[in-house]
């Protein structure tokens, strides 16, 4: 098992991975794409949560609720891509920690 392994690393290596005209740079940037595309709407905590967020930010000027409102959206957004990424990153760690060796 080993050996085939070690062949399948050495063909990865050797055959560079075509990411088509995405920006992706890694597998797992492309795997969170592909993810942040297709999953369905936010859960009612997450759409419970914004409107609350609007409640406080309807006292502000319009330019600064924009301000906020993409900031906090960008806050999200990022903890989220990071999220993805750990638990991709965990799960090959425990899949490689159960497999036999």
């Amino acid at each position: 098992m080993k050996k085939l392994a070690h062949r399948l690393d050495d063909y990865i290596e050797s055959h560079a991975l075509d990411l088509g005209d995405s920006n992706c740079e890694t597998v797992m940037d492309q795997l969170y794409q592909a993810y942040a595309e297709s999953h369905e709407s936010d859960p009612p905590e997450i759409s419970d949560g914004f409107k609350e967020l609007e409640d406080f930010l309807c006292v502000l000027p319009l330019a600064d609720n924009n301000a906020v409102f993409n900031l906090c959206c960008r806050l999200c957004s990022a903890y989220e891509k990071k999220a993805f990424r750990d638990g991709l990153q965990y799960g090959a760690h425990l899949m490689k920690e159960l497999s036999p060796k």
